[in-house]
């Protein structure tokens, strides 16, 4: 996610997460994971809500079917 930040220009878009975010952290969380454990793609969405809060990207979904959606950076 960094390293597309750093490059990306104004709009361009990257899929950092495919799936049901929210559901898939829970399971991790109520199974016993931590933040440094969680797998990468999870890692990426941290990191996405970060440039988010900095301003550098917004954040959209692209609903693909039932409990199945593409997370978009979009770059600010």
């Amino acid at each position: 996610m960094l390293r597309w930040l750093s490059s990306a220009k104004t709009g361009e878009k990257a899929v950092y997460y495919n799936g049901m975010l929210i559901a898939e952290r829970e399971r991790h969380f109520a199974a016993g994971g931590f933040a440094d454990t969680m797998p990468e793609p999870m890692k990426a969405a941290r990191s996405a809500w970060r440039a988010y809060m900095d301003g550098a990207v917004y954040l959209v979904q692209k609903r693909n079917g039932n409990m199945n959606y593409d997370y978009i950076a979009v770059k600010a």
